[in-house]
């Protein structure tokens, strides 16, 4: 019986998550309210004090989860490409990026919402998040600079630039597909924004 409580428990908390990330990236924090994400959620409102105590110990908890598992893939796609040359390795994570884009938009959606204003929650959220993944990015770059794949400028900016390149059509996937009727989720427009992006970034030979 204990065994099944916390089935039980694990995935009302995890529809909860769910339903914050959804609602966190479409409204913001202040945006977002405890009993739209209980309704999104299908579970009483109770429950997010009960599991989290508070909304910001939820926000957190969607972001954790968020960021968490794309760090879990990234750094294990990295692991993959242990051996690659620089200009595949970059390439091929870039692909990733993209990918991974399209596949949660709600990761961007949250990181500007949070990002466009300077409170404590953007400072745990660099701290905790987004500074290591730029740590990360730092050492990719420093690595792929050296190859002469990636072009001699600031990380700041080749990081930033990444971002908006590989993740903007996704977060603006409505506007995209009323200004040109293709939608930008669709496998082939993945790919080929994929490729796009790999090749305006990297220097050719």
């Amino acid at each position: 019986m204990d065994l099944i409580t916390e089935e039980i428990r694990g995935s009302t908390k995890a529809r909860i998550i769910a339903a914050a990330i959804e609602a966190f990236a479409s409204d913001g924090y202040e945006g977002a309210s405890t009993r739209q994400i209980a309704t999104l959620a299908s579970e009483n409102q109770g429950l997010i004090t009960y599991h989290f105590g508070s909304k910001e110990n939820l926000w957190k908890a969607a972001l954790d989860s968020l960021f968490g598992g794309f760090r879990e893939e990234l750094e294990l796609r990295a692991e993959v490409l242990a051996d690659a040359d620089s200009r595949t390795r970059m390439r091929l994570l870039i692909y990733f990026l993209v990918r991974y884009a399209a596949l949660h938009p709600e990761q961007m959606r949250l990181m500007v919402q949070e990002g466009k204003a300077d409170s404590h929650r953007t400072q745990w959220l660099v701290d905790r998040h987004i500074a290591p993944l730029y740590e990360f990015f730092n050492t990719e770059v420093s690595g792929a600079q050296a190859a002469g794949v990636l072009p001699q400028a600031s990380p700041v900016h080749l990081f930033y630039a990444l971002i908006g390149a590989t993740s903007l059509i996704f977060t603006h996937a409505p506007e995209c597909k009323r200004l040109t009727g293709r939608d930008p989720l669709e496998e082939t427009m993945i790919e080929t924004h994929a490729e796009t992006v790999a090749n305006l970034m990297l220097l050719e030979r």
